[in-house]
């Protein structure tokens, strides 16, 4: 790891153009260890181009001021040559720079008062990454919101989301809907929250969460778990994931079924997919279907039920239908 305990003052000596071979190497080799790092000079770049912009007008007699301080000093009077007195004034210059930098980096770059990065996902489904590199994927008709602040990164939902969040102690990862908060523990979840709807859910794929609201400590889920908030009452209940009900298939398009009436099949491929499959009998949404798919083309899914099924597919323009090669008595 580069040593850069003089890191401002280094970045100012680059940018100003007085740093030496040697180092503007080691700010390069600084800037190559993490995205982080990178971030931090860009910033600083920006920072000291909008310095650079301001202009800023002074009437100072410099041949006068230098000429006092020649007076001030005691014993032999001495002469600073121009090329000294240019370095010194440089060096001054990328110190009080580096100052700068460091004030405004703190105090701009991560105001306490920032604006949320708003995400949102209309007709499709939207693969995204966060500033801290956490990944989300957004379901269709959702919204995300994400700010960082010094001590916390907060994300407000509306929908449905699925997060695979990078852990960082020291900055926690928080879903925040109403009074309610779903806070990582370095882990990939998915988040219910629809408008209008009574519920929020919440399903672990890997890791941990914190599951709670502000008045009640509510629950810790892990792998394999999910649990649903209720609105109205303010109660968390637990419950064991079952398979088939594929909470995530609109990420993973992963589906398990495992004697699942066949309504509940075609509703979930049709809202996934964005198809529009019909039966022509209502009866036959009471078949059962076990079968597993695992990101194949809809056409292809489409078949597979109506094989397994013993169905036969009609198009109707935008329409599939599924049919009963027999009366369905």
């Amino acid at each position: 790891m580069v040593n850069m305990e003089n890191r401002d003052d280094l970045i100012a000596k680059v940018l100003s153009g007085d740093a030496s071979l040697e180092e503007i190497a080691l700010i390069k080799a600084w800037e190559n260890e993490s995205e982080e790092n990178r971030e931090y000079f860009e910033q600083s770049r920006k920072l000291f181009s909008a310095i650079n912009d301001v202009k800023i007008e002074y009437n100072v007699n410099t041949a006068a001021a230098w000429n006092k301080m020649d007076e001030r000093i005691s014993g032999e009077a001495k002469v600073i040559p121009l090329f000294k007195r240019t370095i010194i004034m440089r060096v001054a210059a990328a110190l009080l720079l580096g100052v700068a930098l460091g004030f405004l980096v703190k105090f701009i770059i991560d105001p306490k008062d920032a604006e949320p990065i708003q995400y949102a996902a209309l007709n499709k489904t939207v693969l995204d990454t966060l500033p801290d590199g956490s990944k989300v994927f957004i379901n269709k008709n959702s919204e995300v919101s994400y700010v960082a602040h010094k001590n916390t990164r907060r994300v407000k939902l509306k929908g449905e989301a699925f997060f695979e969040v990078v852990h960082n102690e020291k900055q926690p990862f928080e879903i925040v809907i109403n009074d309610v908060v779903i806070k990582d523990i370095g882990t990939a979840f998915n988040v219910k929250a629809i408008p209008g709807t009574n519920t929020i859910e919440v399903m672990v794929e890997s890791g941990e969460v914190q599951f709670y609201t502000s008045t009640d400590s509510g629950l810790n889920l892990i792998k394999g778990q999910k649990a649903v908030y209720n609105i109205t009452t303010k109660q968390f209940v637990k419950a064991v994931l079952e398979p088939a009900e594929n909470v995530a298939s609109y990420r993973s398009r992963i589906f398990n079924f495992n004697g699942t009436p066949l309504g509940e099949v075609i509703k979930q491929i049709n809202n996934v997919y964005d198809v529009n499959i019909d039966l022509e009998d209502e009866q036959l949404g009471n078949k059962e279907l076990s079968v597993e798919f695992n990101n194949e083309p809809v056409d292809v899914v489409i078949s597979i039920i109506a094989e397994t099924l013993d169905l036969k597919i009609e198009k109707r323009d935008t329409v599939v239908v599924l049919k009963s090669k027999t009366k369905v008595q």
